[in-house]
């Protein structure tokens, strides 16, 4: 019988060792994806000013890096300059020590400098005068007879010596012409440099940059908050409310296209997009671009380009800048009008309305998820509570169901905050600007869900190891 009770025991464990922590992580995740909390973190965190000028700046460091490359070839060129720079050092450290001459500049040094000691320098260490003069003689002499030591060696070996100085010079003369070139070609790739600064694209990044705390600051409080936390609200009611949609937004049709055949065709009607450019301010209407923006631009310090942009800005109310920002919002399918960004009657068809349908499905019913872990956590804690096992066998489970399965999430969830980073790079389908855009959309997104995570089973896993130190081995 309690063999029985045992085996019944371990199996329960070994199920809610791989259960529980699952659910744990999926009712984390499920509340998580429906707060637009999440959403406003991951888009003030993406900061997509600072992403872009990151993106731009990217751009032009490579596009002054080719065009140095091409046209003055600097960087091939170091390993040519490198190379007669190291043969001109090493023929100069060899003639320095076949011809001595660090030692020969040291004893020179040397004598020259006890030859200035006067008598009144050092009266203190010497009993009288003449005893001074025989000792500065005696080492000057013994500085001399090295000095000549040197020079007879020199001319014991003066062809070999004429050879390395031969070498010398002409090396020396090479490097010279090499260092020359290299100056040139610096102050081609300065020139370079200094024209790509001054082109017009890169003098607007640079005041953008100026004024990308005042425009974050205008895009987190003015669009973020004030219009896509409450469409991202509407989206994630629509999105979990699939009793209530199913009969005024889901439509089942049959396309008698072939009468034969006729096809069944799914159908939703997703809520409208709407993003308003204009918001109260001291109870005044004004426009987020043309009137806000414009007077923050007018008062900030050091911008370049400063008519051009509020002479631009100024215009996005008006129907010529719609006309030019419609040019690019109707690639997505996005319209604007007296400054409103708007996209109405969003139809899904098809496959794709099957699987947004089934999204809405499990966003639905996933809410009950969250209530069955809760109610699962607490039967599974009264279980071990009142369980006949004994108490160190309880324990080594709880030790292991808190430790084990946080170790490994942890990991898996550090490793998907990582992966972004090093998996999205600019390639041929996806320029410089989109792909940092999306790496940082995918960082922020993956550290603002898994972090929760991370936290909840590092707690979890630390209190098992506590539980394993303290009490595991007590009865």
């Amino acid at each position: 019988m309690k063999s029985s009770k045992n085996i019944i025991f371990t199996f329960i464990n070994s199920i809610a060792i791989i259960i529980l922590p699952l659910l744990i992580v999926f009712s984390v995740i499920y509340v998580l994806i429906t707060s637009p909390f999440l959403y406003s973190t991951i888009l003030k965190r993406t900061d997509i000013v600072t992403v872009f000028i990151q993106a731009k700046n990217f751009e032009i460091t490579q596009s002054i890096q080719k065009e140095i490359d091409n046209q003055v070839g600097l960087a091939s060129y170091v390993l040519t300059y490198q190379a007669i720079k190291n043969q001109y050092e090493e023929a100069k450290k060899a003639y320095d020590i076949i011809n001595k001459t660090s030692e020969y500049e040291s004893l020179t040094k040397q004598y020259d400098e006890v030859k200035k000691i006067a008598y009144q320098d050092v009266k203190g260490i010497y009993k009288d005068e003449d005893t001074f003069k025989k000792n500065k003689e005696a080492e000057l002499q013994k500085i001399k007879n090295q000095i000549e030591l040197i020079k007879l060696y020199r001319d014991e070996h003066k062809s070999d010596i004429e050879a390395a100085e031969n070498k010398l010079e002409e090396l020396e003369e090479k490097f010279e012409d090499a260092q020359e070139e290299y100056n040139d070609k610096q102050q081609e790739a300065n020139d370079i440099i200094q024209k790509h600064r001054n082109t017009f694209a890169a003098q607007l990044n640079d005041d953008l940059d100026i004024i990308k705390p005042i425009l974050t600051k205008i895009i987190n409080e003015k669009l973020i908050d004030e219009n896509i936390i409450p469409l991202i609200e509407k989206y994630i009611t629509f999105f979990t409310s699939y009793d209530s949609i199913k009969s005024r937004y889901i439509l089942e049709l049959i396309d008698s296209a072939d009468p034969l055949h006729p096809k069944k065709v799914t159908q939703i009607l997703l809520p409208d997009i709407t993003i308003s450019l204009w918001t109260q301010e001291n109870g005044i209407k004004k426009h987020i671009l043309s009137d806000i923006l414009v007077q923050e631009i007018k008062k900030a310090p050091g911008i370049k380009n400063r008519i051009f942009l509020t002479t631009a800005l100024s215009l996005a109310d008006t129907t010529i800048g719609e006309l030019f920002g419609q040019g690019y919002l109707t690639k997505v399918g996005v319209w604007i009008d007296n400054g409103v960004i708007y996209k109405h009657n969003i139809v899904l068809s098809g496959s794709t309305a099957e699987t947004a349908i089934t999204i809405i499905k499990i966003l639905s019913y996933a809410k009950y998820l969250v209530y069955i872990t809760i109610a699962l956590l607490i039967v599974y804690v009264f279980y071990m509570a009142f369980s006949p096992a004994e108490k160190i066998t309880k324990r080594i489970w709880l030790t292991r169901i808190l430790v084990y399965p946080s170790i490994i999430l942890v990991i898996i969830a550090l490793l998907g905050i990582v992966l972004p980073l090093y998996a999205i790079n600019p390639s041929e389908s996806l320029s410089h600007i989109s792909a940092y855009i999306i790496r940082a959309i995918a960082f922020n997104t993956a550290l603002c869900i898994l972090l929760p995570v991370i936290a909840i089973f590092t707690v979890l896993g630390v209190s098992g190891l506590i539980i394993k130190k303290l009490y595991l081995y007590k009865t």
